[in-house]
């Protein structure tokens, strides 16, 4: 009995804890780094390294960190839109969210220090954009969007710059794939926001926040959701017309029309459906641009 007791605390803590740092999206994250140091990996074989697997950490950290951070100062506005979280549910108090959240931070940005400089900015910047879009986001329009569109992109980045001096030689055929990969993540990162900014639209308007959908009307903001996830689709298609070098093209197509088929019935669903779908979609198109590159590495 005492044992089942420890074993169901523990499974309540880690469920929880997981509700919290939406894991979720940091495991995508994770997933993110892995992808951006694989395209700058110049080696033949697996790119994977310990200072990937650190990198990678970081990232997932930094984004459960600025996750809490938002519930924290959204939590009247989830009291409404998504009381079953933990914050709202009172699973957790505010200062002790706070904690982790600070807690977590450092460690992300710590971790990074242990890869190169270049990481660290980058780290540092985003922790700074993070805090600043918590506390703000509500506030700033479309431009709340926009950040969030950014620090997804950037993801890729930081994972690229892992690999800072194989970088600085890249030929343009590599830096091409990683345009299309940074650009698809923005335009698909923005029309999920817009997506979730129409679900969340009540207990926006309870506490006066400034989203696109009480701005412009929920007909407009799905009008341009729509717009941003067909432009997505198009960018991921530039890849069969341009010069990609070694990328494995077929590996990559079979993914990504699948991405591509989930993103576009997202568009035709309900919006709570609709950002889950796309979560889905964007975990199969990472797997298409890291399957496509790692397989171009291994098998010629």
């Amino acid at each position: 009995m005492q044992l089942n007791k420890i074993f169901g605390d523990t499974m309540g803590f880690l469920g929880l804890l997981c509700a919290l740092l939406r894991f979720r999206n940091c495991f995508i994250g994770f997933i993110g780094v892995l992808v951006g140091a694989s395209f700058t990996y110049s080696g033949v074989g697996l790119f994977l390294s310990a200072e990937v697997l650190i990198a990678g950490l970081a990232v997932f950290l930094i984004i459960g960190a600025g996750n809490i951070l938002n519930d924290y100062f959204d939590i009247e506005i989830d009291k409404i839109n998504k009381p079953h979280k933990p914050l709202p549910s009172c699973r957790i108090s505010k200062s002790d969210a706070l904690m982790l959240s600070i807690i977590l931070f450092l460690f992300g940005v710590g971790l990074s220090k242990l890869i190169n400089i270049y990481v660290l900015y980058l780290a540092a910047l985003n922790t700074i954009i993070l805090i600043l879009y918590a506390a703000y986001s509500k506030r700033m329009f479309f431009t709340s969007n926009l950040v969030v569109s950014y620090l997804v992109a950037s993801i890729f980045v930081y994972g690229a710059l892992i690999n800072v001096d194989d970088l600085l030689f890249m030929p343009s055929s590599t830096l091409n794939v990683l345009y299309v990969l940074v650009l698809c993540s923005f335009f698909m990162t923005l029309a999920r926001e817009v997506v979730k900014d129409i679900e969340d639209v009540k207990g926006d308007e309870y506490k006066y926040s400034q989203t696109l959908p009480i701005r412009l009307g929920v007909s407009a903001s799905r009008k341009l959701a729509a717009f941003f996830t067909v432009l997505a689709v198009v960018i991921s298609l530039l890849l069969f017309f341009w010069d990609v070098g070694s990328f494995n093209l077929v590996v990559y197509g079979v993914f990504i029309v699948l991405a591509d088929l989930v993103f576009l019935a997202s568009v035709f669903m309900p919006e709570n459906i609709a950002q889950r779908i796309m979560v889905g979609g964007m975990f199969i198109s990472l797997n298409a641009f890291l399957l496509g590159d790692v397989a171009s590495k291994i098998l010629f």
